[in-house]
């Protein structure tokens, strides 16, 4: 005869409940593993943080050293079509050297008109003084104006001494005159006036 009897609401209930000391022990790598998981997952959040900001190009305490901004300025000289002058050993610019100006050109001017020395010179004395026309001839033959005469100054009003030349050619040759005398005044005058000579001298 068996001795189970079937089971009714109170066996069911106990059969959840611990029996006596046999309540089984809890496991300890409940209590544990929450710790360990810390401890490895908060480096490799931490290495992966740091990773991401130095490829960013952002300093951390980590990698100690910071790559350059993309946006800092260029000292390429390259860049804005070249320097305009050279950098010495200092790093200081020269300026480049100055430009040499170029001399204006100048017209020609056109030679000088040539004493000629074989004019008919007339030296005519209105002063005072006996033999002052001959004294200027003679200068004036030493100075080689080999056709010189003198003569007195009749009809001539001038009060200065003076030379005077009809030919606009013979200017170089008056005042060629007029220098071996020391005369400053010198005059063009018809060539009637000249008696026959090229220049004449009127001594006062």
């Amino acid at each position: 005869m068996s001795n189970q009897y079937p089971k009714d609401e109170f066996d069911r209930a106990g059969e959840d409940m611990p029996v006596g000391m046999h309540r089984p022990q809890p496991s300890k790598w409940k209590s544990v593993l929450p710790f360990l998981l810390v401890l490895v997952l908060v480096p490799l959040l931490g290495w992966g943080a740091s990773l991401l900001l130095t490829s960013r190009g952002v300093v951390t305490p980590e990698s100690g050293s910071s790559s350059p901004s993309q946006s800092g300025p260029v000292q390429s000289g390259d860049q804005d079509g070249g320097t305009t002058g050279e950098e010495d050993q200092s790093g200081a610019s020269t300026p480049p050297p100055a430009a040499t100006p170029t001399p204006t050109p100048t017209p020609s001017e056109s030679p000088a008109a040539e004493v000629d020395h074989n004019v008919v010179i007339s030296v005519l004395n209105g002063t005072g003084t006996q033999g002052l026309a001959g004294e200027k001839a003679a200068l004036l033959n030493q100075a080689g104006f080999a056709g010189t005469s003198a003569a007195n100054a009749d009809g001539w009003e001038t009060t200065v001494t003076t030379v005077y030349y009809a030919d606009p050619a013979l200017e170089a040759s008056a005042n060629e005159v007029a220098r071996v005398l020391g005369i400053s005044e010198v005059h063009t005058t018809e060539d009637a006036y000249l008696g026959g000579a090229d220049v004449v001298v009127v001594l006062r």
